[in-house]
């Protein structure tokens, strides 16, 4: 373990975390843990005389099995105590889902940033991209469905469907009455396979049907199919619905979502916040379903001879599967289900199995008290994934088109509270990446791949309930421009100083000479928005620099060039990466405290550079590690150029080598690259520290 200090910038982003996620990092466990464990590891868990908890670095092993022994039986060498006299088992898995979400914290930020977009444009490891609005909804945008003429059906989970065309879209009248109380409403929508031909569309609500407990209303989730004929829902016929006796007073957990699969129709409906249930076959609580896309029951279904099961049983033991689809390679069935506080999961649903739930879990009560100790049990799925902190998983889609084609089946989930979308890239059957894609936009509940191989989200938000259909649309592949044909100075020039700048074996070399005055190597050209790509090596005990948006004024300095210049530094202060404003405001942005950019650059050879100048907004990685964001309003065209110092009087000397220069200037904020560490914005008068 090592010690780590948690980010100021926490402070001010904790609110935003803790309301969008069911109040992760709180309640009573937060308080076992700061009357026992914070005088050692750090009221954030960011260590102290002990180690951090937060900076996933063990020395006896990362699981949480291996983290629960240690808290157990304790590490005496170390001087960890042991806690199992102390601690009970529920108590010590409550400890564990805590670290979890005390990472989240730590990271969040992080994550913002990278996700952020800027001008409207979100990056991405492998494609950028725009949201477009199709349409919008005055309660909340629940499911989305496409029909073979494109067209897109879309649930307001009060009880209305709309049929969009052409961004047109038009309600449906006729629709069975849904009760639309908590998490009731309009839920899935979907048409059947053979739609062409049989017109069929499917449906899932919560309904009331009169049923009563102690005076109170009662309802359960209902399946049908029906036709739309001129705008109105015709010809219902029902699929599934479940007998009076087993409705319940519960507003939640009614699941519910659809796959079409040979014969086939599959869907899920929740616990109904009940848990039990989940686990017994005899209701059908807490289950994935299967029947004939008519309702009738399959004689196959794992549970159908055995006495008193509910015989469309597929699967069982789920608390609240709202996400549903089929691998497009594999054909597996794959599900998505809300877990407690923590603990949501990703499952291959198979036939007859137990997945647990309320049993086994990850996660733990939402008020912040442990639920269970048990996270395995024999008899009883592992999921393939869980999330912890939960998401509040929702819709998912294998996306199968291909405007985005480094993301081919790849699957996308959405999460409610923490308001993302993420991408996980799966390997025979194992999540082997994960990206978030979308943070912070609204609590995102669908998506689907579309016809026209763009993607569509559902995005809401809450008090007053509003929900957009978004479609993710790509952007260009960037267009670059070599600035450097690896031949000759053509495009450039050498200007104020001394120095002699040559090519030599495919690369610009500018040898340091003179004792007094830089020289500088320019574009012809100038540039506003640009993002520049380049090689550079300083040989020697001498600085150098990039030039950014570099300015000449004859009235200034006899029209020396002057301006944003990235620092390349080979001292040990090892400031590579920051920006000094030549003849200006001196430094805007060191890396003084910030260790892991300062590591980055390598002395005294190659190191690759991405600069990014997009408005005001400044962003430099070195070596793939992000140095820079800063927002800045000065100067807002220049040319781009290299600083070749002037030699010390005392004496040495060396080179700056450059090399593979690129540029995109065309569109260029459409590519932007999303960095992970908070923007600064300088103020005009700002100077920090000296040349």
């Amino acid at each position: 373990m090592k010690n780590t200090t948690v980010s100021l910038v926490l402070i001010a982003f904790l609110p935003l975390i803790l309301n969008s996620q069911n109040k992760i990092g709180t309640g009573p466990i937060l308080e076992l843990y700061k009357q026992n464990c914070s005088a050692c590891h750090g009221q954030n868990m960011e260590g102290g005389l002990g180690s951090s908890l937060i900076d996933d670095v063990w020395k006896y092993g990362s699981s949480d099995e291996d983290i629960a022994k240690v808290i157990r039986e304790g590490v005496p060498a170390m001087g960890m105590i042991a806690w199992k006299d102390v601690l009970t088992e529920k108590q010590i898995r409550a400890l564990i889902i805590l670290m979890k979400e005390q990472k989240l914290l730590a990271e969040s930020t992080g994550i913002l940033e990278k996700v952020k977009p800027l001008g409207g444009v979100f990056s991405t490891e492998h494609h950028n991209f725009k949201l477009e609005k199709v349409t919008e909804l005055d309660d909340i945008l629940w499911s989305i469905a496409f029909l073979p003429d494109e067209s897109i059906l879309i649930t307001q989970r009060s009880g209305k469907l709309w049929h969009l065309v052409d961004g047109k879209k038009t309600e449906i009248t006729g629709m069975p009455k849904v009760r639309a109380v908590s998490q009731g409403g309009l839920l899935e929508v979907a048409p059947h396979p053979d739609y062409n031909k049989n017109g069929w569309i499917y449906l899932s609500f919560s309904e009331d049907v009169g049923a009563k407990i102690d005076d109170k209303p009662a309802s359960m989730t209902a399946v049908v199919r029906g036709r739309i004929k001129n705008n109105k829902w015709v010809d219902e016929e029902e699929i599934f619905r479940a007998a009076p006796k087993f409705h319940t007073v519960k507003g939640g957990h009614y699941g519910s979502r659809f796959v079409f699969k040979d014969d086939y129709l599959f869907f899920s409906i929740g616990e109904r916040q009940e848990g039990e249930p989940a686990q017994d076959l005899t209701l059908p609580n807490g289950k994935v379903h299967r029947l004939y896309h008519d309702g009738r029951v399959p004689e196959g279904n794992p549970f159908y001879n055995e006495p008193g099961a509910y015989k469309s049983i597929w699967s069982y033991g789920h608390r609240n599967p709202q996400g549903l689809d089929l691998h497009p390679v594999t054909g597996e069935l794959w599900e998505t289900e809300h877990g407690p506080r923590g603990g949501d999961e990703l499952n291959i649903i198979r036939p007859g199995r137990n997945y647990g739930w309320p049993i086994i879990t990850f996660g733990m009560n939402y008020n912040g008290t442990p639920w269970t100790d048990k996270t395995h049990m024999e008899g009883m799925e592992q999921p393939v994934h869980y999330w912890l902190p939960s998401i509040a998983t929702c819709g998912i889609d294998f996306y199968e088109g291909n405007e985005f084609p480094e993301w081919k089946h790849n699957l996308l989930a959405t999460g409610l509270s923490a308001e993302e979308l993420q991408r996980l890239v799966i390997e025979d059957g194992k999540v082997i990446h994960i990206e978030t894609i979308l943070k912070k936009q609204g609590r995102v509940r669908d998506v689907a791949s579309g016809p026209d191989g763009l993607i569509y989200v559902s995005i809401n938000t809450r008090d007053p309930n509003h929900g957009t259909l978004y479609k993710m649309v790509p952007l260009g592949e960037p267009r670059w421009t070599s600035l450097f044909n690896g031949r000759d100075l053509s495009g450039w020039e050498v200007r104020d100083g001394t120095s002699t700048v040559l090519v030599d074996d495919g690369a610009m070399v500018a040898y340091h000479q003179g004792t007094s005055g830089h020289t500088y190597l320019t574009t012809k050209k100038t540039f506003s928005d640009f993002i520049l790509e380049l090689d550079v090596k300083v040989v020697g005990d001498l600085n150098s620099g990039i030039l950014l948006r570099g300015v000449s004024n004859p009235r200034f300095r006899n029209g020396k060039v002057h301006g944003y210049q990235m620092e390349i530094d080979q001292s040990e202060r090892q400031w590579t990466g920051g920006i000094y404003e030549e003849m200006g405001r001196g430094w805007l942005y060191s890396l003084e405290g910030k260790d892991d950019a300062r590591k980055a650059y390598r002395p005294s050879d190659w190191n690759h550079y991405r600069i990014e100048a997009i408005g005001e907004h400044f962003r430099i990685w070195v070596n793939g590690v992000p140095t820079l964001n800063m927002a800045d309003k000065k100067t807002t065209e220049g040319v781009i150029g290299f600083q070749i110092h002037n030699l010390p009087k005392g004496g040495g000397g060396g080179a700056v080598h450059i090399r593979n220069v690129r540029i995109v200037s065309e569109k260029a904020g459409d590519q932007i690259q999303g960095i992970s560490i908070p923007e600064v914005e300088i103020e005009e008068a700002s100077r920090v520290g000296d040349a």
